[in-house]
């Protein structure tokens, strides 16, 4: 190892470290307890060029006297992410870290002569970050979530959300000795995808996958380094959400399947595997569809789709009754071969998926990983039928799912109707939220059974879905769960009895988003969103989003300009086109910057200045902490 021309510490800072470590840590066990009074006495080193995380602290394993921490060096004036070795000089270099450069031979309290080394230890260091994780601290590998709670957080910018998370996860574990650190999760064929089509990326469609810019690999890496850093130990889950096959004919299917295929590989070291066959459901064979198939062609196509020995078995297995809670169910045999019809496809591309997935983290050192079959993203809300109906088919078929998605009837980033009616005070009410959704049941039996009150039918049909997850011994498992309020968080609580897993996403961006937007007018970052903005309204003069189109000018008209709301409101008072959208562009250029710099928005906000940084994640952090009170009851 060479010593650089520039040290990215001040190498007469380093004996200090030294000698702490040597006192309070030779010949001891190396664990919190110890981490806490280290950083205690640490306090009164006055370090000025390194910033230690003393949570990451570990031995070498070559070594019993030689330390790791992650630390920020700022000698050179800005902050380098580094991983520092401090060992005796009698001590083998380490080999896991090759990349290392030598800040110094030096001598420590009591004259012992050291060796101090650093690596590049930033989130874009993957392969220093999984050595550390791997080789010298497992601690830091996510693991399986299983039965346990957890609060789902997705990371649209993960350098600057992660760390949050993890602040809000240890907040909540000091408070309430419960871990509910879900902390790394994104869709990864939609917000994400594999760092080959990201870097064939061009930014001008906001809809294609990978908008965050944010790859499968990247996402993981990034999950290890705020892991580390923050001295998690307690374990997370790490989620690779929604594996989406998408296709209108059997060649797009096959073609979407084998690049979800590859997505799966790439995601080798994730815990929790989402996948979303939904497109396959055959909508027709449900009674709720607009053109429903009869009997006769239920009949017709059940045939067509299972073969005798799968459609007796079928008959058989599904037309026993089931207790789930307190309601017992039994499914007639016209009822079964309609769920039959409408599921089968996603059910058999489902076990295709599990299978594939089972083969690729056995070649991990974690092969254990959480299964979610999502059918969250269904065109009709789910039942408590059908929610059985799926997760037994694939129980009985050996690929158990430990997490259970139905359709709750949420849409992202907007708040679920507390009223009937649509008013100024209230938001948008139900009448008006199922317009063009095919859930022609929920208005009515709100007003039947639940006389007007949108949110005591949820709190009974959750009730019922939770049930159902239970009877497999598994967890309800809530998406779109983003700018919810806290009437509707209290009756998930209520209905689940405590025991849910709670997805976000959106809503963290959107807080970076407000921080920027509050900012004075002239100012660089205030004109970044304002042209993030105009951005998006530029796409959607172009029809890029679809029929959502539309909406950016009746947002306009509106008069809400560019203002996304306030969060406690569900932001009904914002511009929920924006709101919806304008997160897309991060993964598009800034064209209309005027200073020439026409990088991708994503790489402009990655470098926010730390009086802004610090703010959104508090942000973060409040809003995690604050749903996991809500969430809790």
């Amino acid at each position: 190892m060479s010593v650089p021309f520039e040290l990215p510490i001040r190498a007469g800072e380093a004996p200090a470290i030294a000698d702490l470590l040597f006192q309070m840590a030779e010949k001891k066990p190396l664990n919190d307890d110890l981490r806490q009074r280290i950083i205690s006495r640490a306090a009164a080193l006055n370090l000025e060029t390194i910033q230690p995380y003393w949570g990451s602290l570990q031995r070498d394993p070559t070594h019993q006297s030689a330390y790791f921490v992650a630390i920020d060096g700022s000698a050179s004036g800005r902050a380098e992410p580094l991983l520092l070795r401090i060992a005796p000089a009698s001590a083998p270099a380490s080999a896991l870290f090759p990349d290392a450069v030598l800040i110094g031979r030096m001598r420590a309290g009591g004259n012992r002569e050291i060796v101090v080394s650093a690596a590049s230890f930033s989130s874009a260091d993957g392969d220093a970050l999984r050595a550390y994780s791997e080789k010298v601290d497992r601690e830091f590998l996510p693991r399986p979530q299983g039965a346990q709670s957890a609060i789902a957080v997705g990371n649209r910018h993960p350098e600057i959300s992660l760390p949050a998370a993890f602040a809000a996860f240890r907040s909540i574990h000091k408070k309430t000795g419960i871990n509910l650190a879900s902390t790394v999760q994104l869709s990864a064929t939609r917000e994400m995808t594999t760092d080959d089509v990201i870097a064939a990326r061009d930014g001008e469609n906001p809809t294609a996958a990978g908008h965050t810019r944010v790859s499968i690999k990247h996402l993981y890496e990034t999950g290890l380094w705020a892991a580390i850093r923050s001295g998690w130990r307690e374990g997370y889950n790490a989620e690779a959400d929604h594996f989406i096959i998408t296709g209108n004919t059997d060649t797009e299917i096959r073609l979407s399947v084998e690049a979800t295929r590859e997505a799966i590989r790439h995601a080798a070291g994730y815990t929790k595997f989402t996948t979303d066959t939904s497109r396959l459901f055959e909508l027709q064979a449900d009674t709720r569809h607009p053109q429903p198939w009869s009997d006769t062609e239920i009949e017709d196509r059940f045939r067509q789709v299972l073969d005798a020995e799968e459609a007796a078995w079928v008959l058989d297995e599904f037309s026993k009754p089931f207790t789930a809670g307190e309601k017992t169910y039994q499914l007639a045999a016209p009822d079964v071969r309609r769920l039959a019809v409408k599921f089968c496809k996603s059910l058999k591309l489902n076990e295709e998926l599990y299978d594939h997935i089972r083969r690729v983290k056995a070649q991990t050192i974690n092969r254990t990983f959480d299964f979610e079959p999502s059918i969250d993203e269904a065109d009709t809300l789910t039942t408590s039928e059908e929610l059985w109906f799926y997760m037994h088919w694939l129980k009985s078929r050996g690929r158990a799912a430990q997490l259970v998605p139905p359709n709750l009837g949420f849409k992202k980033r907007q708040a679920y109707p507390a009223h009937v009616e649509t008013s100024e005070a209230n938001g948008v009410g139900l009448r008006d939220y199922v317009y063009h959704k095919m859930w022609p049941e929920l208005l009515p039996r709100v007003m039947r059974e639940f006389d007007g009150k949108p949110l005591d039918e949820f709190r009974a049909r959750v009730g019922q879905l939770a049930a159902v997850a239970r009877y497999f011994n598994g967890t309800l498992s809530i998406h779109s769960g983003s700018g919810k309020q806290a009437e509707v968080l209290e009756q998930i609580a209520r209905a689940t009895s405590g025991r849910w897993n709670y997805k976000i996403s959106g809503e963290l961006q959107l807080q970076l988003l407000d921080v920027l937007y509050e900012q004075p007018a002239d100012s660089q970052w205030r004109q970044l969103y304002d042209r993030m903005a105009a951005r998006c309204n530029e796409f959607a003069a172009r029809n890029a989003f679809g029929e959502e189109s539309e909406l950016a000018k009746k947002y306009t008209d509106l008069g809400r300009g560019t203002y996304l709301g306030t969060p406690e409101r569900g932001r009904v008072d914002g511009n929920l086109f924006l709101v919806f959208w304008i997160g897309n562009v991060n993964g598009s250029r800034d064209t209309a910057s005027t200073d020439g710099d026409h990088r991708f928005f994503k790489e402009k906000l990655d470098e926010l200045p730390a009086d802004l940084l610090e703010e959104v994640r508090k942000r973060n952090a409040n809003y995690i902490v604050w749903l996991s009170e809500q969430l809790r009851g």
